[in-house]
């Protein structure tokens, strides 16, 4: 009789409790929404999420306050979100450096346990100083064959876009440079303008106003198509390498994401402001701004670009030994 009991009991807690959580997803949200953003200030990840948040209020009808959690490497906001109710009240705010976490240790998640929205992201671009030898990118290939293991190259951290696009080429293009990780894309761009490395490897969005002002000579985009900017044909990577095109397309992408086990409803209605927020002012803004292209990605197709990076990303470090 009392195993009856807490039987019919246990099934009727499960009734109350689906009915009170679809009512509460129908009215969500009812207070103001965090992002939190793996990176620092100031940078693409940081700034699409600031552009998403005024651009979506409208929609969602609360305050959305965009938060910075620096440290291990995107893994202390990864933990944290990740930590917290998966109520549709924090957002992860991310960009593709996510994709190599699992494999480094960072955090266990991957993509199969997020949905993400990406609003865009800017094209890779190799450059050097503006007194470099290397007028053009054939000029800096044929060095690299003369002197295997010399010419020196600077990214970001290991793991960032840039690190993996570079090692695409090495692997890919069988060329063998000194590579030089620095703790950012600007610090890796002012060693170059300074002479301390040959080559840096950032994006158009990073190195931009060092183009225009002619400190940097553009040599070729990661991409399989040219870019113009400020009166210079950039020719594509793929005009010197063409086996980079079977990799391609392999690029930054910014936005933010939520746990998968985010209720379908609030989900939905994420994803509802965010196509109407892409439209917006702010984020057409944010696109000129650092010279990014932008994609809207959202439901099956962020995940299947987020599946394909970072089988990218993860067997590239794996290999690596990173």
């Amino acid at each position: 009789m009392k195993s009856r009991f807490f039987l019919m009991f246990f099934v009727l807690f499960l009734v109350v409790a689906f009915l009170t959580s679809g009512a509460l997803a129908q009215e969500w949200p009812t207070r103001p929404i965090n992002i939190i953003v793996f990176s620092a200030a100031g940078g693409s990840t940081d700034l699409s999420n600031r552009a998403l948040a005024e651009a979506m209020k409208p929609y969602l009808g609360v305050d959305i306050v965009v938060q910075n959690m620096e440290g291990a490497m995107g893994g202390t906001a990864t933990s944290y979100v990740w930590d917290a109710p998966h109520d549709g009240y924090l957002w992860f705010g991310l960009s593709e450096g996510f994709f190599g976490q699992c494999v480094l240790g960072i955090h266990p998640t991957t993509v199969e346990d997020w949905e993400f929205f990406w609003v865009g992201g800017t094209p890779g671009i190799i450059s050097v100083r503006k007194d470099s030898p290397y007028q053009n990118f054939q000029e800096l290939l044929d060095d690299i064959k003369e002197r295997p293991g010399e010419i020196t190259i600077a990214t970001s951290i290991p793991g960032c876009i840039w690190h993996i696009q570079y090692l695409t080429f090495e692997r890919y293009g069988g060329y063998d440079l000194e590579w030089i990780p620095y703790p950012g894309s600007r610090p890796s761009i002012v060693s170059a303008i300074a002479g301390e490395v040959d080559v840096v490897w950032t994006g158009l969005g990073e190195q931009a106003e060092f183009l225009k002002a002619g400190q940097l000579r553009p040599l070729a985009m990661y991409d399989t198509k040219s870019h113009e900017f400020a009166g210079v044909t950039v020719p594509p990577i793929t005009d010197f390498v063409p086996e980079l095109a079977e990799i391609m397309p392999l690029r930054q992408c910014v936005g933010f994401a939520l746990p998968a086990d985010t209720s379908p409803e609030i989900l939905d209605k994420i994803t509802g402001a965010f196509v109407e927020g892409m439209k917006e002012k702010p984020v057409l803004d944010f696109a000129e701004n650092v010279y990014s292209e932008l994609y809207g990605y959202y439901g099956k197709e962020a995940k299947d670009f987020a599946r394909r990076s970072q089988s990218t990303f993860a067997w590239l470090l794996w290999e690596e030994g990173v």
